[in-house]
């Protein structure tokens, strides 16, 4: 399912302010030579051939005679041009269909040189106009359920003002049997974009940048309730789908660019009958990022946040209890991968994912070769991000305990970025933490209620 909303007017200024055709979304960088082990394959002929992939992206069945392709073997990249590249672990024939099982594939595993740059001779932030990326007209939220969370997100890109900017929100629930919980975001970011380069050379990564403008704010109110036993939330993140995403095509290469947020909600009601709520609101401006080399890295610090108002908690609960909230919002990443191979081949060959059972059928035959994406909560795969965490937690004593009706509350404000190293053919841990502002309220502020605080 595509998860990104009709924006055309934001497409159309985007184009005309960076001079481009209203469909283009490549860049020109320089030319690249292809490893040893890379098998390239042109557009049309990876269009015409492709006739299935797997749900998950793993496992591709083409129907061809093309000797590229018939004569695949495990260590080899086969890198489908305007689609991406997928390191080849085993395949199948039967008659004129040939199965592939693939994973990711690393930039240095099919790169010997060459130099991906977006925007082209720049690093001033830009998007570039969107290309296929509606639910149909009229269409401007996503609904869906994942872990007994029921989710809706929406969002709004560019205005005649500020063709850059973006609205979203999100609204998530959970209803189990003695447990309400509801968390509702907002928020606008203004100016969004990115700048990213890489350059290869010996199929080793040299240098990698990555900085993108996060300016803007963010309103969140969340109310928890019991209403018997529970057992608590269960699972308690939830990745939301994306508020926007692009893809950006250098050299025949897709990369997906995409806004998004992930959330965490621990309510802790003890009692059968109680209600708890709040929230907060920040704003937050500055850019971030980094710059790496096979001798390290550096971050790009400039990131900036407050809180313009963190809300006062309003409890029913007379015993101990407590709420923990972590909002990853708003997150921007560029990457090259399992999602931005999905979305370039719903792009340009979209009956391939609609015919998925196909290449499913075939998954379970090659399971003794088939390795797959080690998955990660809340990973950006094959890329680089840069992100804003709110974390708020909450405990209340309530009017029943030793020491009653005295709360704290804490309030972390979290600027981070990173990169896959793996996916990217470099080595480090790829994090880096570029701002962080605390703040801890206790009320009434009095020490009886600061027993056991640092």
């Amino acid at each position: 399912m595509r998860r990104i909303f009709q924006c055309a007017r934001f497409v159309l200024m985007i184009g005309q302010i960076i001079g481009i055709g209203e469909t283009a979304v490549s860049a020109q960088s320089a030319a690249i030579k292809w490893t040893k082990d890379a098998v390239v394959v042109d557009g049309n002929t990876a269009q015409n051939s492709l006739k299935s992939v797997s749900s998950d992206g793993h496992v591709l069945v083409f129907n061809t005679s093309d000797q590229r392709i018939v004569k695949l073997a495990a260590g080899q990249v086969l890198v489908l041009q305007d689609m991406g590249a997928r390191r080849v672990l085993g395949t199948l024939t039967q008659g004129p269909l040939t199965a592939v099982a693939t994973n990711a594939a690393a930039l240095t595993d099919f790169i010997e040189d060459g130099t991906i740059q977006f925007p082209t001779n720049s690093r001033d932030p830009a998007i570039l106009d969107q290309q296929d990326t509606n639910f149909g007209p009229g269409v401007k939220e996503l609904t869906g359920e994942v872990d007994e969370w029921q989710y809706t997100v929406h969002s709004d890109a560019g205005s005649d003002a500020d063709p850059n900017d973006l609205d979203f929100g999100f609204v998530a629930d959970k209803h189990l049997s003695g447990l309400d919980a509801t968390v509702n975001g907002k928020g606008h970011l203004k100016n969004n974009g990115f700048s990213f380069l890489a350059e290869i050379h010996g199929a080793k990564l040299q240098k990698l940048l990555f900085t993108a403008p996060v300016e803007g704010t963010l309103k969140v109110d969340w109310v928890a309730a019991s209403k018997g036993s529970n057992s608590g939330i269960g699972e308690k993140r939830l990745r939301m789908p994306t508020f926007f995403k692009e893809i950006f095509v250098a050299n025949h290469l897709p990369f997906l660019y995409e806004i998004s947020a992930n959330l965490i909600f621990t309510p802790g009601l003890g009692e059968k009958k109680a209600a708890v709520s709040g929230g907060f609101e920040v704003s937050y401006s500055g850019k971030g990022g980094f710059t790496a080399t096979p001798n390290g890295a550096s971050p790009v610090q400039e990131m900036k946040a407050s809180p313009k108002s963190v809300e006062k908690v309003t409890s029913s609960a007379l015993a101990a209890h407590g709420v923990v909230v972590a909002v990853n919002a708003p997150k921007i990443a560029f990457g090259f991968g399992t999602a931005s191979f999905m979305e370039a081949v719903h792009s340009q060959v979209p009956d391939a994912i609609k015919s998925s059972k196909s290449a499913d059928a075939f998954e379970a035959r090659l399971s003794s070769v088939l390795t797959k994406d080690k998955p990660d909560f809340f990973r950006t795969e094959g890329g680089a991000y840069v992100q804003w965490v709110n974390e708020y937690d909450y405990a209340g004593s309530g009017p029943m305990s030793v020491v009653p009706n005295c709360s704290t509350t804490h309030f972390n404000l979290i600027a981070s970025g990173g990169f896959d190293a793996a996916l990217l053919g470099m080595t480090g841990k790829g994090t880096f933490e570029f701002y962080k502002k605390s703040e801890t309220n206790t009320d009434p502020d009095v020490p009886a209620c600061k027993v056991g605080q640092k």
